[in-house]
């Protein structure tokens, strides 16, 4: 484990000058917003009980806020993550655009402490969480996921999308599975995470592989990366990838890709 993993999400980690870096979505937005919209139509699905008035969204790791100016349009929204240089920009994006989402510093071990933040912060009254990409980043799971139960309403969902290390693409690439990276300090198996989110006190499951949202949102937001001709190839890469994601062999489903919906 690193000593302080708020050092590996500085400036360069958003800017793809460090050597562990993330994809910067700043300049194509627009694009990443078929996914977001997307996904949060199949969110509003699962959203039950309590939960489905007055829609209150957060977005664990929520970067520069794209995903959360898109919740925005449905109801309440903001957003969590340890990098400050992300969320001052995040919010400086949101404000340029008119957007109510409000971005903060922290994560669900060190909620923010101001008087603003413990409002917005209270337990029992968010409709969604959302963890894309980031449960793997949680230095202790079980206490951050256990934050997460206190924090939604009855009949919320907590959405976590990550790898599924009981999938054949994890399991036959070994120790060179992309996954393995610096900030990613734990793994999981589909079992193991629903086992462990059951003993947090979530009931009901609903799984999706490769992702909670149709393979046309994937195109649109794809087409922003377009540049040459040959750019084209990477939606047949993507496609057959979906497709072989609905796939599995003894019981192993043949790709790692993996959303889950645990509601409480």
């Amino acid at each position: 484990m690193p000593r302080s993993v708020k050092n590996l999400y500085a400036e360069g980690y958003y800017t793809g000058t460090a050597a562990f870096s993330y994809q910067d979505e700043r300049r194509a937005e627009r694009y990443h917003n078929f996914v977001h919209q997307a996904r949060l139509r199949t969110i509003r699905k699962f959203i039950t009980g309590p939960a489905a008035t007055k829609l209150k969204f957060l977005d664990i790791g929520c970067a520069f806020g794209a995903f959360v100016r898109a919740a925005a349009q449905h109801g309440e929204a903001y957003g969590l993550d340890i990098s400050n240089y992300a969320v001052k920009d995040g919010n400086r994006i949101s404000h340029a655009l008119a957007s109510p989402a409000q971005l903060f510093a922290g994560d669900l071990s060190h909620l923010p402490a101001d008087k603003k933040a413990k409002k917005i912060f209270t337990s029992g009254t968010f409709s969604a969480i959302t963890l894309i990409e980031v449960a793997e980043h949680l230095r202790a799971p079980r206490i951050d996921l256990a934050k997460a139960f206190s924090l939604l309403k009855p009949g919320g969902v907590l959405v976590i999308q990550t790898a599924n290390f009981a999938g054949l693409q994890a399991v036959r690439s070994g120790a060179a599975y992309h996954y393995y990276l610096p900030g990613h300090l734990v793994y999981y198996t589909a079992w193991g995470l629903k086992e462990l989110l059951h003993n947090i006190g979530f009931t009901d499951f609903f799984e999706f592989t490769p992702t909670d949202f149709p393979l046309t949102a994937k195109w649109r937001k794809a087409w922003g990366d377009v540049k040459k001709i040959s750019d084209l190839k990477r939606f047949w890469n993507m496609s057959l990838y979906h497709w072989k994601s609905r796939l599995s062999f003894r019981g192993r489903p043949l790709t790692s890709s993996y959303v889950l919906y645990a509601r409480k």
